[in-house]
């Protein structure tokens, strides 16, 4: 089944090579790889022809069912819109962002999530080696975003341009941060695959233009030609697309010594589930989500999930990109936001432990509607979003657990849009206290702040200094406001600021000692 793979990988590869080359034709107005990009065109071409006529064979030589043919059916029906797309690309009808959307979205990564999948279907595969497998093309397909963004960026004077040094920064982040994720899951054949192919003179020139753009320092490549920037990068893909090939050859479950004895391919210790330990997939089991589903359904989704640390001002993703993990936060604190055409940002939510982040996006396949940024450092769970999808379509008890989420999804947002945005500014403070108080639950007058004051404004939708006006307000009362806790005066003094969807949280909720039973705000207006 393996085999497979190197036909999917063939396709995936050429239409990355494609989509550069598009960009680099189109971003030159037509003047620059006319004759590459009809080349590309046709390397596509033969590489999805290959996998049309493999299907033929593929149900009984492969093994493969029906569901799996049907979906790489999918994106075979896809890619056969290609023809308008080229025609319109030859005569400069797209923009980059269309170019880039089109190949990525509707054909790139539904071929990496059939690759993943493929390789999961495949009982003889080890898991943990397949995620590490998983997360090199996620790596291969960020550089060969990469290989397009630089190549427009030179071929329209883009990097003298702050906003666009910026995004290609980000990708580099991300670049970096899958393949720290690759070589912490890779065993040791398989990083060392990657270390003896990804040499030479093209990385090491690559790997110094990146060092000199985090750095704001341009010089090194100003006099570098997009297509002198494409070959380069093309130079690192093709080494990178050799790794894909050998990385193939090592996700058989077991080797085999000289002797011919069965030796374990990949062993884990200390851990439950590919990198989850016993303490956290006892939190994670008394999540919503997974309370009350079959072991056997959260072993399948927890085997191919890592967790990882993440520092503070790390992005998670941006509004726009491809959904390719589900993200649970065990520790820490998100903020999502979006951008405004200012330059400014709104923050929608902030999101802690035992949340999903921008679950819906995954669960519908779509983009991520919001961009993620760790406000606090965070310790994150993540499950790649194939796993997920699969496992909704062969469980009914998760599909349930998916519907509800969404919907406590659209409910909390609809709160807390009411309750921030729609109130006073004492109000919202007062409100955003005593659900902190009631979600930290340690100690009855003591709330500890879980982020910047700039921060919490921000969140609360109100400058700095009306946050700190209306702090002095609480001050007045007798609360102590220090720089990260809050001490009330006596444990009902927030009890006036308590709603219907914060009272359940309440341990004196219906009980006579309710001072706010109606939840009415009475007590408001001391204030």
């Amino acid at each position: 089944m393996n085999d497979t793979l190197l036909y999917l990988g063939g396709a995936l590869h050429n239409m990355q090579a494609e989509r550069g080359c598009s960009v680099l034709y189109v971003s030159s107005k037509g003047t620059l790889f006319k004759k590459e990009l009809q080349e590309a065109f046709h390397n596509t071409q033969e590489a999805l022809d290959k996998i049309r006529q493999g299907l033929k064979g593929w149900h009984d030589a492969q093994n493969l069912n029906e569901e799996l043919l049907s979906k790489i059916n999918v994106v075979l029906e896809s890619s056969e819109k290609l023809t308008a797309r080229r025609n319109k690309i030859r005569n400069l009808e797209y923009n980059f962002t269309e170019i880039i959307g089109g190949y990525s979205h509707n054909v790139i990564s539904p071929l990496m999530d059939i690759m993943v999948i493929v390789a999961l279907f495949n009982k003889d595969n080890d898991p943990a080696r397949v995620s590490a497998y998983s997360y090199f093309l996620q790596l291969k397909e960020k550089f060969s975003r990469e290989r397009a963004l630089g190549a427009r960026g030179l071929a329209t004077g883009s990097f003298d341009n702050k906003e666009f040094i910026d995004r290609f920064c980000f990708l580099i982040s991300e670049q970096d941060s899958f393949k720290r994720t690759f070589l912490a899951l890779a065993d040791g054949k398989q990083k060392k695959i990657y270390a003896e192919t990804v040499k030479g003179e093209s990385v090491v020139a690559l790997d110094k233009i990146r060092a000199s753009i985090k750095k704001g320092q341009r010089q090194d490549f100003q006099n570098l030609s997009p297509t002198d920037w494409f070959h380069m990068t093309s130079e690192k893909i093709r080494l990178l697309k050799l790794v894909e090939e050998d990385l193939l050859k090592t996700l058989i479950r077991h080797d085999f010594s000289t002797d011919g004895h069965v030796q374990a391919s990949h062993i884990l210790t200390g851990h439950v589930g590919g990198g989850i330990n016993a303490e956290q997939r006892a939190f994670i089991e008394q999540l919503p989500f997974f309370t009350g589903l079959p072991d056997g359904i959260i072993s399948g989704l927890l085997q191919h999930a890592q967790v990882r640390d993440y520092k503070k001002g790390q992005l998670l993703f941006l509004e726009g990109e491809v959904s390719t993990r589900l993200h649970i936060i065990l520790e820490g604190w998100v903020k999502l936001f979006k951008g405004t055409s200012s330059g400014n940002e709104t923050i929608l939510q902030m999101l802690t432990s035992g949340d999903m982040v921008a679950e819906s996006a995954i669960f519908l396949s779509a983009n991520y509607p919001v961009s993620a940024q760790i406000a606090k450092k965070s310790l994150i769970m993540t499950i790649p979003a194939p796993i997920i999808r699969e496992r909704i379509k062969e469980h009914n008890a998760l599909a349930l657990r998916v519907l509800a989420a969404i919907s406590q999804h659209s409910h909390n947002l609809i709160q807390e849009f009411e309750n921030i945005r729609l109130k006073p500014a004492t109000e919202r403070v007062g409100w955003y206290l005593l659900k902190l108080l009631l979600d930290q639950g340690k100690i009855p007058d003591l709330i500890e702040l879980p982020y910047d004051k700039s921060l919490i404004a921000s969140y609360l939708d109100m400058k700095p200094e009306t946050f700190s006006r209306t702090l002095k307000r609480f001050k007045k009362k007798g609360f102590v406001i220090n720089k990260s806790s809050v001490i009330l005066p006596d444990v009902k003094a927030l009890c006036g600021f308590c709603d219907h969807d914060l009272a359940p949280a309440c341990a004196k909720h219906k009980t006579p000692e309710c001072p706010n039973p109606d939840c009415n705000g009475e007590n408001i207006s001391d204030f």
